[in-house]
């Protein structure tokens, strides 16, 4: 008999696959959901401990809630409004991956004297005998690969931690879920973010800063020149790349280019003037190995993109500038960039500009 593990456990069907092969590999899992957003017209509701709690009930292992709603309003919603009224596109997800999820499901591990934890992220984790440091690497499945949102996690967490589904599809976690009869009690899954209602960010901040939103009022479209085509409702209401929420139409489709809060401004442009050859980093965290002053790879600069081939190289001020081999779409500053070495996660680090 293997040792126990706590499993973080959303009631979906990958963290209940990834609870039932731990107990087939004879691990002695508990199920462990954490309580994070209950605000009205949220998805992180009583219904998620509700689905959790019947799959391990199925399993037949013992189920745990731990109710963080207090710190992940602090550390990840207001860190996140925060940022997008700096002007920013923040991912809430890994931060919340790092501060958030694994302090909490660890912290619980430890008072309850288990040594694992695991989840259903469709990554792998590696101990390079060589260095001596857990590396974490892509799934099997590279449609579902999760390897970019864990890129802040640090050493102490990765040692502790277990990822059952990385050598697995999507298609065969399906299977094994309804071969094993787990799918009647599983949630549907979701790629959007907890704490925002529809997927809509502007419905998420006038619910919840109504009165900073009321103080910004309307600002000007221009074009990269400075001159003035319009105006708009609010810079809050755009990200980069966007192409929809204009207040007029124009001769040919225009895009939000960059956003500067500070003066409301929404600067536009056709598509061409979307793509860049090079950005800046910081924050860096080397999963992989030792920080250095250059290094090539492939780099993802949001979630579902294919990565693109670079030179990463120090600056004296500590920031890191990337040099892309050809020029990429919509760079967004405070979206991940996560640098690999085929499927070997190198570092993951902030979008600055």
């Amino acid at each position: 008999m293997k040792s126990r593990v706590a499993v973080a456990m959303s009631g979906g069907v990958d963290s209940a696959v990834a609870a039932w092969r731990l107990l087939e590999e004879g691990y002695q899992p508990t199920g462990v959901t954490l309580e994070l957003w209950t605000q009205s017209g949220s998805k992180q509701t009583a219904e998620t401990v509700a689905h959790a709690a019947r799959v391990c009930r199925i399993l037949g292992i013992p189920h745990q809630s731990i109710d963080i709603r207090t710190e992940f309003e602090t550390r990840i919603v207001q860190s996140f409004a925060r940022q997008y009224l700096a002007g920013l596109t923040p991912n809430p997800c890994v931060d919340c991956n790092h501060a958030v999820k694994w302090r909490s499901i660890l912290q619980f591990a430890k008072r309850e004297g288990i040594p694992k934890v695991a989840t259903g992220h469709y990554a792998r984790l590696v101990r390079n005998r060589d260095t001596g440091r857990y590396e974490i690497r892509k799934g099997i499945d590279r449609s579902k690969d999760q390897s970019y949102v864990l890129w802040q996690l640090d050493q102490g967490q990765l040692a502790d931690t277990i990822l059952p589904l990385g050598d697995f599809s999507k298609n065969e976690v399906i299977d094994l879920s309804h071969r094993n009869q787990l799918v009647q009690s599983i949630a549907q899954e979701s790629q959007d973010i907890c704490f925002i209602p529809h997927n809509s960010y502007r419905e998420f901040l006038e619910s919840y800063l109504p009165q900073e939103l009321a103080k910004i009022g309307t600002g000007e479209l221009v074009d990269a020149e400075g001159n003035v085509l319009g105006c708009h409702d609010g810079f809050f209401n755009f990200t980069i790349g966007q192409r929809k929420g204009f207040r007029m139409g124009f001769g040919e489709r225009r895009y939000v280019q960059s956003i500067d809060p500070a003066r409301n401004l929404v600067v536009i442009g056709e598509d061409e003037s979307l793509y860049r050859k090079a950005m800046y980093i910081g924050n860096l965290n080397w999963v992989a190995g030792e920080p250095c002053d250059s290094i090539r790879g492939e780099m993802k600069i949001r979630y579902h993109h294919s990565g693109a081939e670079c030179q990463v190289t120090r600056l004296e001020d500590g920031r890191y500038i990337v040099r892309f081999m050809e020029a990429q779409r919509a760079i967004t500053p405070g979206q991940a960039a996560v640098l690999y070495d085929g499927d070997r996660l190198l570092f993951g680090a902030t979008i600055l500009e």
